[in-house]
Order: structure tokens, then C-alpha cells, then sequence
């Protein structure tokens, strides 16, 4: 009889544990992600991304912190900013947010659903630009009469057209690459940019991208001998630093 009753409460403590076992539920959550994944999207924003001319010239920079939904089919939907520096980097991060392409949505055990996703824009302003370096081709016996060639709104508008324009390669950011690539560029007898060759080069991924900004260049005014036009070697250094 004894026995009897331990064999009923060892399979009644079975099926409470059964039981048990079939209430739980392993809550498996696979949040959106940008198609590529977060390499993809910083790429993504590297390559959107203009940073507004009045706030680099007041030198504002800043983490606009953005949030939207990632509706079931993918898209972006409710932007909001969570985090605001100023309407103008605010107006930036969101123009660039609904650039976005469809994500992959959400996956919450096993089927899709709407989920609110998370994205800082960070702005930050490339480091002042050291002075001009005179190149080595033109230094040297330059005539009273010479007048080079110059940047339109000159110098300080060069600097703050890097300032907006070079973006920190992401794969140089993750391996801590930094350093002075200097450029090289004829300035011909019209002002176009031609010719651009690296003339010290520091990392495959920072002189692409130091080329890139240069080929963005406008025109230039073209340098002056003898009140004539004339073609041109330019030097420019730019400087990447963490």
C-alpha cells in the first residue's frame, strides 16, 4: 500500500513537470536589421550624409539620436528624434533615415513583427586642416608676377569644404588608421581639378577616400603669370585623425 502511494506521487510529479515544460516558452527575439548589416548601415550614412553648411560654420557638432518603426513588410515608418542638437542636424538625420531601403524586419519566435529600431547620426566635423603646403613643382623660382591658383571664397572656404565633405572610412576607424595623406592636383588654365595623384599616401582606405573629396573639388581660379593663365601643380594635405 505504501508503495503504491510513492508510485501515484512520482507520476504526479511527472506530469506537473510536463506540464510544466509545455507553459514554458523560449521567447526568441531577432530584432531588424539594415540589409548588410551595421557595417552597411554606417556606410550608408557615411555616404548620405551632408552636413549642413551654417552648422559647420558655427562648428556645431553633435548625436542626433533618431527612432522609427520597422513595420512587418520591412519599411520605415513614425520617424521621431529622440535626441535633438539643432534643427538643422535634426532636418539632416531624418532626410537621411527616410532614405533608408526596406530592413529585415523583426522576427519574434519565429514570425515577424513591428519593432522600434534605434539609430545615433553623429556629427562630427573633420579636424581643422593644416596651412597649404606650396608644392615642391612651383615653390621654387617663382616669378614677382606669379599669382596661384585659389580656392573660391579662398583659403578658410577650402578647410570648410573638407570639413563637410571627407568622411572617416569606417574600415580605418576600426583599425585605429590615422596620418597625413597629401594630395596632388594640376590646376589647368581654366581652373578644373585634374591630374590628382597621392603624393604621400598613409592607408589604401584613407587615400580612396582623400581622392574621392578632391575629384569633388569646383573649379578653382587659375594661377596668374604675367596677367595670363597658366596650369598648375597644387598640394594639398589632408589630415585624418581619430
Amino acid at each position: 500500500m505504501k508503495a503504491t502511494k510513492k508510485l501515484i506521487m512520482l507520476l504526479a510529479m511527472l506530469a506537473c513537470m510536463g506540464v510544466s515544460a509545455q507553459d514554458t516558452v523560449i521567447d526568441e527575439t531577432c530584432p531588424p536589421q539594415f540589409p548588410g548589416g551595421d557595417a552597411a548601415l554606417i556606410n550608408f550614412l557615411n555616404a548620405n550624409i551632408v552636413y549642413p553648411s551654417q552648422a559647420a560654420q558655427d562648428k556645431v557638432e553633435g548625436k542626433v539620436v533618431v527612432q522609427f518603426t520597422v513595420k512587418k513588410t520591412g519599411k520605415i515608418e513614425n520617424i521621431k528624434v529622440l535626441r535633438s542638437v539643432r534643427k538643422d542636424l535634426d532636418d539632416e538625420a531624418v532626410r537621411v533615415i527616410k532614405m533608408m531601403p526596406d530592413f529585415i524586419p523583426a522576427k519574434q519566435n519565429g514570425k515577424t513583427v513591428d519593432m522600434l529600431y534605434t539609430v545615433p547620426v553623429n556629427f562630427k566635423l573633420f579636424d581643422e586642416m593644416e596651412a597649404l603646403l606650396p608644392s615642391e613643382d612651383t615653390a621654387a623660382d617663382v616669378p614677382d608676377d606669379f599669382q596661384p591658383p585659389m580656392f573660391p571664397g579662398g583659403e578658410q572656404a577650402l578647410m570648410l569644404f573638407l570639413r563637410v565633405n571627407v568622411k572617416y572610412p569606417p574600415s580605418a576607424v576600426k583599425r585605429n588608421v590615422q596620418g597625413k595623406v597629401v594630395m596632388q592636383f594640376v590646376v589647368d588654365k581654366t581652373g578644373k581639378v585634374t591630374e590628382i595623384k597621392v603624393a604621400k599616401s598613409v592607408d589604401k582606405a584613407l587615400d580612396a577616400e582623400a581622392i574621392r573629396v578632391c575629384k569633388l573639388l569646383p573649379d578653382f581660379y587659375p594661377a596668374l603669370e604675367n596677367g595670363e593663365p597658366v596650369s598648375v601643380w597644387f598640394t594639398l594635405p589632408i589630415t585624418f585623425k581619430l
